[in-house]
């Protein structure tokens, strides 16, 4: 593994440094395990783009021995969480003893109220337990706007609000949105430590192997989805004897 240095790569083997420091300085924990008697950090991942890179950044942590939470969109234009190949990495993600939670896209519900908001998050969540068998804790928005930062209250339709008021000023916060560290850099976070509760937002498809720009990664992501899907038609059509003619 390369060493761990404050700079801007988003690499797999950057990740890795950023979850050893983390873990030297901070318990991970869940959002239904939030202590404020101990120093903790809430990881967690808005995946948008790609559930092979979630799978990925799983992986790493569990090889590290951490977890954290993975929010999933059920209306994801990238990804189908229901298609089978999808929905077996979220299995996976799963089984490697992570969380997964709800990344709320407002628009496709055209919230205006908290109303609305508390039962569109009941009812995405309940679907998302009962398709993959676990409880959700947490929901986080999907580019939220002011209107949705406005709604602060600590739980919507029972989930955990990770835009509470309680969040936004009790624990610090970093994020790496839109491929760059949009607060401060997460290097002097976990360096320093110096406050006691902490929520780290990452976005897997920044994460990759190699260093790119970040409009090459999301291409990346998609294009090799497209290229798996084809591959599946291709495989098919072999399998069953026919040609791409018909």
């Amino acid at each position: 593994m390369m060493p761990l240095m404050r700079d801007n790569a988003f690499t797999e083997d950057q990740y890795r440094g950023f979850v050893a420091l983390a873990k030297s300085k901070y318990e991970f924990i869940k959002y239904n395990e939030i202590d404020f008697s101990k120093k903790f950090v809430l990881w967690r991942h808005d995946v948008d783009f790609s559930l092979n890179r979630a799978e990925s950044l799983a992986r790493i942590e569990f090889e590290e021995g951490v977890t954290s939470t993975f929010f999933i969109n059920p209306h994801c234009i990238f990804y189908n969480c229901l298609e089978k190949s999808q929905t077996d990495l979220i299995r996976r993600i799963i089984s490697m003893g992570h969380s997964i939670g709800l990344h709320l896209d407002s628009e496709y519900h055209s919230i205006e109220t908290e109303g609305q908001l508390d039962d569109v998050v009941s009812f995405e969540a309940k679907w998302l337990s009962d398709v993959f068998g676990i409880p959700i804790s947490a929901f986080s928005f999907h580019n939220p706007n002011s209107l949705l930062l406005s709604f602060e209250k600590e739980t919507y339709g029972g989930l955990i609000n990770c835009y509470s008021k309680d969040f936004k000023t009790r624990l610090g916060y970093c994020s790496d949105s839109n491929g760059r560290w949009r607060h401060r850099h997460l290097f002097d976070v976990l360096e320093n430590a110096e406050e006691r509760y902490l929520q780290i937002l990452t976005h897997p498809a920044w994460w990759q192997k190699r260093e790119n720009t970040a409009k090459r990664k999301i291409h990346r992501c998609a294009f090799g989805r497209a290229e798996a899907i084809m591959d599946e038609h291709e495989a098919s059509l072999l399998k069953h004897g026919r040609s791409e003619d018909g």
